[in-house]
Order: structure tokens, then C-alpha cells, then sequence
């Protein structure tokens, strides 16, 4: 084989070295500058082959000048490309941006060059010296202005070229980036070298030839980039992803696939070129016409890899395309009966193998099927020539069958793996679920450390973390087997400390990939801190809540930076979002048992807690035999505070009360808000009961100081009783129940003090308990009954009135005093039913004496302020005077001094109502209140009634007589009439009869008598009168 055809050979394998190095860096990501840079850097290279292999083993000169004048495109414009390309290298784009001159210094010197040495063909004649020798045809470079223009042009910009490279490894801060743009700039060096020893100064300046190497030396660094982009992710590609349900190719695999059909045409037009024009000396033109055919099969086929995935258009293109393959190439290589005509339908079928859709099977098939009964048709026998062209073809044949085959292969395992990797994430995250099931606040700690184990586990990578932003919950940290435990100090990492990580890894619903080696500058202390325990990748989520981050959990890898793949990032947001949830769940929990135990308010434990408390201390007492102290506290007269400085402000003063409580007992002892300005202390562990009087005064002692609120300082008392166990009760509610007696007996003292439970009260406790349940039977039993007592006139001793008082009458207690029962009624709501039969009775006895032909007379009912509270309290007394039949004007109704100036009821409407039903309203226990003369002047009264407490005192000093006469004088100058209630002796009668009093009540003229006894003395009254 002639020197000429194996240089002309190794030019053409340095072409398709370039072309396909150029698709393959284009297609790792086609939007990056230096990605188009560097594949168009290869394409003009591509050229300059070309153009030399064609011209090496020329047939004649004019051949071999025509193929130099189009590999002078190659040639010409690669140097300003070169330049430009590393320029972006070394991140130096900014410069170019704001000079955007540079780009003509780049590529016009190159432009007249080609101007000359190609396009125009005068002047090219004159530039080339093409001599043949037997290493092919070798331009002599003639001394002229344009060579050594075109010399000076591509040394100069690859000298800069190198200098940049080595100035961009000395101040770069990556360690791999500093030794790819080191080795770079030295292979460039050595291209340089090669290319102006061969170019140059050997075939001009020595007595032997050499072919001109400079294309191929430049293959040098062109392989220090091809190694940069396999071991530095140089120009790196993007992350896979994972095969769609029901598709044997994912997005990427199906890319991949066109790409390697069309690495496929162009290896084959390379291969028919080598085999058609160098050893079967077949016509350039038709040669060059066909593998035209197929390398633009080949560059239809990249094309169709860039079209949009999710449409049929890559396959309608890309069927008839192969389809029409068949034919062609078959009719090539038919009148050789080479093995073309038969591998080539093998090749196609590969092809369809991997395709879900049968319709490019159907395609090929028939186009097979066709091309083969033309094929026996126009060739029914042939003579089969084999010489080194067709073993070549063979080979080449073979090796393509085997690459595509190798490829069908590679796209079934990895199927394979991906449905068992899709079976084990199932799995793994069926597994991460069910653990959180019963996630709680007892294991959720457990929880997070297995969905670390079965996430790193799946990642296959050596520690798995979770730092939670809790208070509660610490920052969890997993370990593959044999790894290290993690150094404490990534336990402790403080986000202010790593700026440019936090800014990434904080960012809601986004899974962060950090590969050290790919850190920016501005991550310098990231990068070092990650070099320091060896950690080349990290895979992280921020778990997040409503933009409230709750914590960030990632993954960390030690081996070199590694491709995380779509089912990883999913699996990571899928275990944020369980954690999420887990988290979520526990500080609902948490809120939750916080509410049922904790007062909102204060923080304190609530009653539940207090009493859970509380049995727990009754347990160990009884068992240690100790004492135990219930402190019950009622802040004295706390709605005037919150009526002066609002509610917000009484809560300021219940939390500060809370805390002196808190403060000033023991660790052991427990202070509970009870409810509104009650307060509850438990008290442990008393070695005797004097203890405990010691620790009330402390408690309120913490009360003497003013209590501050927007400025105001405002004095607080309290009001304390206190049980004991086991003197006042063995259970919680009981001893509550005590304290509470306690506490409303030092009200009743006074207020501001405490008060030790003691058996009288307890006893009067159960007394009152006794009464207010026998109360409520009290009616229907009959127990209850109405005595009167008469009003008499001052003047002339006759009955004018009768005040109808109740009584009961227990069946076992016998009498009770309307002092002890009717507060029991006031406070248990018996008064509203109790109140109406005293009103129905009385006037049912008035209508009933009027009908016996007694003289109407005035019956006097007295009305319970309780009863005030009844909306329908007119409405009542209208309908009991219907009822009964007795005239209004007869009725008259008793209300207490205290009622009549009570301003928070609506009295005077009340009064007015009533008095417009035809009644006569009278003040009971006149004197003991502080009446407001101008209140008093606004009501509709008819009567007072002297208290009497100012009756008893006639006879004992000056100073009752003078407010019995002060009292009679105001109503004679209100004009109402007067009674004296109480009256028992002579002297008190004729005090007030002396004294213009209108009216005697009292033991002097009769004591209280049911009614059948009163009934005598009121016909004596009515005959005294005729």
C-alpha cells in the first residue's frame, strides 16, 4: 500500500475523530457557549482533514490543489476560534462581553486568509507550491507576503493561546481545573512544535519530505479535552433520567440511540469512502456523492436527537430516513457483490430492535424485502470478488454490528436495573411510610434514623444527616456499616457560617446536588470545609412547612462527584415530605398535650394536670407518711381591675402573679392557674402541718409589691385556703374542695389573708349541702308555707297591711330560718319558682279574706334581687294578679335597699313597669345601705321601711333616734310613707308614733302567724272599724 494512501487514511481517521468528538461535545449540552465553541473548533478541523487526505493521494495536481484550497476553511479559521474558545475556558467571557472589538481581532485575520488560500483562485495559485512525492503531495510554502501573513497569524494566536492556559492553571483555585488547563497549554506547546517542524521548516529548510502533521498534532490537545470531559465532568452532560412506564428507551437512552444511528452513517460514509475511492479507485465524484448521502444521513439523524421528545416527529422523520438507507446503499455495492448488500438489512434490524412502536419494523421490513427482490432481479447470479477493500468493509461491518448490538445490550440491562431499581424504590419508600405510621413524640428520633438508613442505603452512599431546626428533636446523623461515625463538628454546622450553601440548600421544594469539585469561588469555605471530611457530593432537601423551615436533610458522598439520578432526587423529596409530615404530626401532638395540660395563659399545668399531680403526691405521702399542702388563692376584687385597665391588661397581671407564685416556692411544689384569677399550689412532702403556714405566708407575701401594666402600678390582694392531707381529705377532689372552703372563708373575714380548713366548716358545708338538697324537694313536699304579720297605723293601732314572710318547716331539722335557706335558693336558682309561689299564695290569701267580706287590705310580698334577673318578672306579676283576681292596687312589693341602688340591673325600669301595673313598690331595710339621694329620687317608690337595727337602738342612745328621724323627715319631704319594722316594746312604739311615723310592724302588736290565725284578729280589726 503506497505511503500516500496510509497517510491520506490516517488524515481521514483523524476527520472522524474530530466529527464525532465535535457531535459528542455539542450534544452533552448544547445551550453552553463553550460547548458550540469547541464543537465548531472541531468541525473547521474536520475540514482541514478532509482536505488533506483527499489531497495527500491526489491523482493530479489539480486535485490535490482544489482539496487544499478547501481544507484552507479548516485551517484558517481554527486559530481565531482556538483563541476565542480558551478565552471562555478560563472564564474570561466577561472580557469579550465588554470588548466586543476583540471578536474582529478573533476572526478577521482569519477570514482574509481564507480569502486568499480559498476562495479566491488567482491568488491561491501563486500561494501554494504542491510538489509529489512518495508520502503524497506536500505544499513547499513559496516565501511570500500571504504565507508567511498566514504564519505569523496562526503562531501568534497560539502562542497567546498557550500563555493563557498556563496563566489561567497559576491563578485558578480548583485544583482539577488547574491541571487540565496546565496539561492543555503544554499539549497545545507540543502541537505547535509539530505543526511548524512539518508545516514549515523540515520540507522547506531539509533534503527529505514530510508530510505536514499539523491537523493531526492538534488531535493532542483535542485528547486532553476529551479527558477533561471523562474525569472532571469537563462540559459535563446532564443528569439521566429514569425510563417512562411502558417505553423500553428513556428520553435520554432514546437520544443516545439516535445519536449512536448517527454515528453509525457517519462511520459508514467514512468507512465507503476509505473503501470505494482508496482501494477500489472508484470515481471521487460519484464516492463523494454517496458518503455525502450518508454523512448527511448521519447529520439528519443528530438533528432528529434535538427534536422535542414527547412527539411522534423524530420517528416519522427518522422511518422513511432508514427505510431509504436500504436501498441506497445496497444499490452501491450490488455490482462488487459485496458484503454491503447483505450486512446492511442485518444493521437496519438492530436498529428497529430497541423501538416500542412497530411501525418502523413494517417500514424496514418492506423496504428489506423490496431492495433484496430488486436486488435478484437485476443480479439473479454473481461473481463474488474479495480483495482488501471488502475485508476492510467486512471488519468494519462486523465492528458496527457489534457496537450497535453492544448498545441493544446496554439498553436491555439497564432496563432491567431500572425496573428492579423502580421495585427496590417501591420498596423503600412502601417501607419509609409504614414506619411513620405511628410516628410520636416517644420515637420519632428512632424514625428519622431508619428513613436515613433506608435513604442511604438506596443512595448507596456513606452518611446520611437530618438537622432539625426543633428545640426537641436533635440533629439525627446515620453511618453506613464500617464508615466512621461523623466528627462532632458536623453535628454542629451554624448556617451563617456557609452563606452561599445556605442560600442553595434553604430554597422550598428544591433538591440541591452539590458536587465539591464544581463549588463556585464564592463557596471557598463550603468547599473547604467538605474537603475536610472528604465528602465529594451532597444531595440535600430543605423540609419545610407553609415557608416555615423545620429542618434539612441530605445525604454526602466521599466518593468522587457522581451523577444523581431523577429517581434519587425523588426519593429525596418523597422522605422530606414523610418527614415533613412526621414532624408536623408530633408538634400537633405536642400542641395538643400541651392544651389538655397546660393553661394557654400562663404556661402553668392546668387543673387536669394539677389533680393527675396531686393523686401521684397522695400516693408516695401515703406511703412516706408525710403531709401534703392544697393552697386555693382568689385575687381579691379582680374584675375592678380588669373593668379599669381592660382584660389584656388583667392577663399581664395574672401572668406576673404566676411567675412571683412560681418563684418563690419549691422545685417539687406545683403552682396551677384554676381558672380566671384562681390560683391552685400543690405542696409536697410536709414533715408537719406548721409547714405549711410558713409557705402560705411566703405566697402571699410575693403580693406586697405593686404589679406594673402599661406604666401603672397596681396594688393586688389575695384572698387563700388551704387543706391538708390527710386532715381535710385522702383524694384530690376532696382536699381541692377543702382549700376552696378555706379560701371563701377568708374572703368572709375580710379578704387578704389565708385560712386553714377546719371540721366546723367542712360541717358547714355538708349542713348547707343537706338544706339545698331538701330545698329542692321543698315545694312539692308542702314544707313550705307564708306567716303574716301585720301593719298597723301609728295613729290608731288598726291593721292597714299585711307582710307575707316565708318559712319552712323541715320534717327533720324542723324550722329553718329564712336567713340560712333563702341564700340557698338565690344561689342554686330556686328563688325564680320559690318567688312565685310566695306572690301566688299571697294574693290567693288577699283575694280570699276580701271574698270572706273582710276589708281589702294591703299584703306586702317581699321580691329577691335574683328575682330581678328575670326578663319576664312584669310580665310574672301581671299574670299571678289575673290569676288570682285580686286587685293590683292591694299588692304591694318589698324590694331591699341594696337592690334599689344596685345601677348594674336594670332596676328603675323594672320599678316603673311594675308600678304601671297599679302596685305599690316599698324599700325594705331603709338605712343600712348607702343610698344615693338622687338614685332614691328616680324611683317609683310608695314606702320605706326603717331598718330594724335603728328600732333596737331607740332606747339605748341618741344617735339610732336621730337616724329614725332623719329617715321619717326625708320621706315626709319625698312625700312617702314611712314604717318602722322591729318595733317590740312601748317605748319604741311611742318614739315613732311621737315622731310621725305612718306605720308599726313588730312583736309589740303581733309576731308572724300562719294565716288561719291572723284571720281573727283581722275581723276584729274590720269590726273595731264600724
Amino acid at each position: 500500500m503506497p505511503l500516500s494512501i496510509i497517510f491520506s487514511l490516517i488524515f481521514l481517521l483523524a476527520f472522524t475523530v474530530y466529527i464525532l468528538l465535535g457531535l459528542y461535545t455539542l450534544s452533552l449540552d448544547p445551550k453552553k457557549i463553550k460547548n458550540r465553541l469547541f464543537f465548531t473548533f472541531c468541525v473547521v478541523l474536520s475540514i482541514w482533514t478532509f482536505g488533506y487526505s483527499v489531497a495527500a493521494s491526489a491523482p493530479d495536481y489539480e486535485t490535490a490543489l482544489l482539496f487544499h484550497r478547501i481544507s484552507s476553511l479548516g485551517w484558517c479559521a481554527l486559530f481565531g476560534l482556538q483563541l476565542h474558545f480558551i478565552i471562555i475556558l478560563i472564564g474570561k467571557k466577561s472580557f469579550l462581553n465588554k470588548n466586543t472589538w476583540m471578536y474582529l481581532i478573533l476572526y478577521l485575520p482569519g477570514l482574509f486568509a481564507f480569502y486568499a488560500f480559498g476562495l479566491n483562485g488567482a491568488v491561491a495559485r501563486d500561494l501554494y507550491d504542491l510538489v509529489p512525492t512518495v508520502v503524497g503531495w506536500i505544499n513547499m510554502y513559496p516565501v511570500n507576503g500571504w504565507n508567511l501573513y498566514f504564519v505569523t497569524y496562526f503562531v501568534s494566536y497560539t502562542g497567546i493561546s498557550i500563555l493563557l492556559l498556563f496563566k489561567g492553571s497559576k491563578a485558578s483555585t480548583d485544583p482539577n481545573t488547574k491541571k487540565v488547563t496546565f496539561i492543555l497549554g503544554f499539549a497545545y506547546l507540543l502541537a505547535l512544535i509539530i505543526a511548524l517542524l512539518t508545516e514549515v521548516i523540515l520540507n522547506n529548510y531539509s533534503s527529505f519530505f514530510v508530510v505536514q502533521m499539523a491537523p493531526v498534532s492538534i488531535l493532542l490537545p483535542v485528547t486532553v479535552i476529551y479527558y477533561a470531559i471523562r474525569n472532571y465532568g469537563f462540559m459535563k452532560p446532564a443528569m439521566t433520567h429514569s425510563t417512562e412506564p411502558g417505553r423500553i428507551l428513556s428520553e435520554v437512552n432514546l437520544t443516545k440511540y439516535y445519536k449512536y444511528i448517527s454515528i453509525a452513517f457517519i462511520l459508514g460514509s467514512v468507512l465507503a469512502f476509505a473503501c470505494l475511492y482508496y482501494f477500489n479507485h472508484q470515481s471521487l465524484k460519484s464516492t463523494l456523492i454517496f458518503c455525502f448521502m450518508l454523512f448527511l444521513f448521519g447529520i439528519i439523524t443528530q438533528l432528529i436527537a434535538e427534536l422535542p421528545s414527547d412527539s411522534d416527529l423524530r420517528e416519522n422523520i427518522f422511518t422513511p430516513l432508514l427505510a431509504l438507507s436500504v436501498p441506497l446503499i445496497t444499490i452501491e455495492f450490488l455490482d462488487t457483490a459485496a458484503a454491503a448488500v447483505w450486512a446492511i438489512p442485518a444493521i437496519m434490524v438492530i436498529m428497529s430492535i430497541v423501538y416500542h412502536k412497530r411501525r418502523m419494523m413494517y417500514f424496514l421490513s418492506v423496504s428489506i424485502i423490496l431492495t433484496q427482490i430488486w436486488v435478484w432481479y437485476k443480479a439473479p447470479t454473481m461473481m463474488v470478488s474479495i480483495n482488501g477493500a471488502d475485508h476492510l468493509a467486512r471488519i468494519g461491518i462486523f465492528l458496527l454490528i457489534l457496537w450497535l448490538a453492544n448498545f441493544v445490550n446496554r439498553v436491555y440491562i439497564q432496563r432491567l436495573e431500572e425496573n428492579e431499581a423502580q421495585i427496590r424504590f417501591q420498596k423503600i419508600i412502601s417501607m419509609a411510610s409504614a414506619s411513620f405510621v405511628n410516628v410520636n413524640e416517644a420515637n420519632i428520633e428512632g424514625k428519622i434514623e431508619e428513613i436515613l438508613r433506608l435513604g442511604g442505603e438506596y443512595l448507596q452512599v456513606e452518611r446520611g444527616y437530618f438537622i432539625s431546626l426543633s428545640e426537641n428533636i436533635k440533629t439525627q446523623v446515620w453511618c453506613r456499616e464500617n464508615i466512621e461515625s461523623s466528627p462532632d463538628s458536623l453535628r454542629q454546622v451554624k448556617a451563617q457560617n456557609f452563606p452561599w450553601w445556605t442560600g442553595h440548600m434553604m430554597n422550598e421544594d428544591v433538591v440541591n446536588i452539590i458536587n465539591t469539585a464544581d463549588l463556585p469561588a464564592e463557596a471557598a469555605a463550603e468547599k473547604a470545609f467538605l474537603k475536610q471530611f472528604n465528602i465529594e457530593s451532597v444531595g440535600s432537601m430543605t423540609v419545610t412547612y407553609k415557608s416555615r423551615i423545620l429542618g434539612n436533610l441530605f445525604f454526602t458522598s466521599e466518593k468522587d462527584s457522581r451523577v444523581w439520578q431523577e429517581d434519587h432526587k425523588e426519593l429525596l423529596q418523597i422522605l422530606a415530605n414523610l418527614l415533613k409530615d412526621a414532624l408536623i404530626k408530633v408538634e400537633a401532638e405536642k400542641e395538643i398535650t400541651y392544651l389538655a395540660f397546660y393553661d394557654g395563659l400562663t404556661g402553668l399545668p392546668n387543673r387536669t394536670l394539677f389533680k393527675n399531680r396531686l393523686e401521684q403526691a397522695i400516693h408516695l405521702a401515703k406511703r412516706m407518711e408525710k403531709f401534703i399542702g392544697v393552697v386555693f388563692i382568689d385575687l381579691d376584687s379582680f374584675k375592678a381591675v380588669n373593668d379599669s385597665i381592660g382584660h389584656e391588661g388583667g392577663d399581664d397581671i395574672i401572668r406576673q402573679v404566676a411567675f412571683r407564685f412560681t418563684e418563690c416556692l419549691r422545685k417539687q411544689d406545683t403552682v396551677t392557674r384554676f381558672g380566671g384569677d384562681e390560683y391552685l399550689i400543690l405542696v409536697n412532702q410536709l414533715d408537719k402541718i406548721e409547714d405549711i403556714r410558713k409557705i402560705a405566708e411566703n405566697v402571699m407575701y410575693t403580693l406586697h409589691e405593686p404589679f406594673t401594666v402599661n406604666q401603672q402600678e397596681f396594688f393586688i390582694t389575695a384572698s387563700a385556703g388551704i387543706a391538708v392531707y390527710p386532715e381535710d381529705g385522702e383524694d384530690a377532689d376532696t382536699l381541692i374542695k377543702n382549700a376552696d372552703l378555706a379560701m371563701y372563708s377568708s374572703k368572709e373575714k375580710g379578704k387578704n389573708q389565708y385560712t386553714l380548713c377546719s371540721p366546723f366548716m367542712k360541717d358547714d358545708v355538708l349542713a348547707n349541702m343537706r338544706l339545698t338538697n331538701s330545698l329542692y324537694r321543698a315545694l312539692e313536699r308542702n314544707e313550705l308555707s307564708l306567716h303574716y304579720q301585720p301593719q298597723v297605723s301609728a295613729l290608731t293601732k288598726s291593721i292597714v297591711g299585711i307582710e307575707a314572710l316565708l318559712r319552712w318547716n323541715h320534717p327533720e331539722l324542723g324550722p329553718i330560718s329564712p336567713v340560712t335557706f333563702i341564700p340557698i335558693a338565690e344561689r342554686t336558682g330556686l328563688i325564680k319558682p320559690i318567688g312565685e309561689w310566695v306572690l301566688h299564695t299571697a294574693c290567693s290569701q288577699g283575694k280570699l279574706w276580701q271574698d270572706l267580706g273582710l276589708p281589702p287590705i294591703r299584703i306586702a310580698v317581699n321580691l329577691s334581687t335574683d328575682q330581678f334577673h328575670n326578663s319576664d318578672l312584669v310580665k310574672t306579676v301581671e299574670r299571678i294578679l289575673k290569676e288570682t283576681g285580686l286587685e293590683a292596687k292591694y299588692l304591694e312589693l318589698e324590694i331591699t335597699e341594696s337592690a334599689a341602688v344596685n345601677e348594674s340591673l336594670n332596676i328603675v325600669e323594672i320599678l316603673h313597669r311594675l308600678k304601671d301595673l297599679g302596685v305599690t313598690i316599698a324599700i325594705d331595710d331603709f338605712g343600712i345601705n348607702h343610698s344615693s339621694l338622687n338614685r332614691l329620687k328616680s324611683l317609683p317608690v310608695d314606702r320605706l321601711k326603717i331598718d330594724r337595727q335603728f328600732v333596737y337602738g331607740i332606747e339605748e342612745g341618741s344617735k339610732d333616734e336621730a337616724i329614725a328621724k332623719t329617715i321619717i323627715q326625708l320621706a315626709k319631704n319625698l312625700k312617702l310613707k314611712v314604717i318602722a319594722e322591729g318595733v317590740e316594746t312601748e317605748s319604741q312604739y311611742l318614739f315613732f308614733s311621737q315622731h310621725s311615723c305612718d306605720e308599726i310592724q313588730g312583736y309589740y302588736f303581733a309576731k308572724p302567724m300562719p294565716a288561719t290565725e291572723i284571720e281573727p284578729m283581722l275581723i276584729n280589726n274590720a269590726a273595731e272599724a264600724i
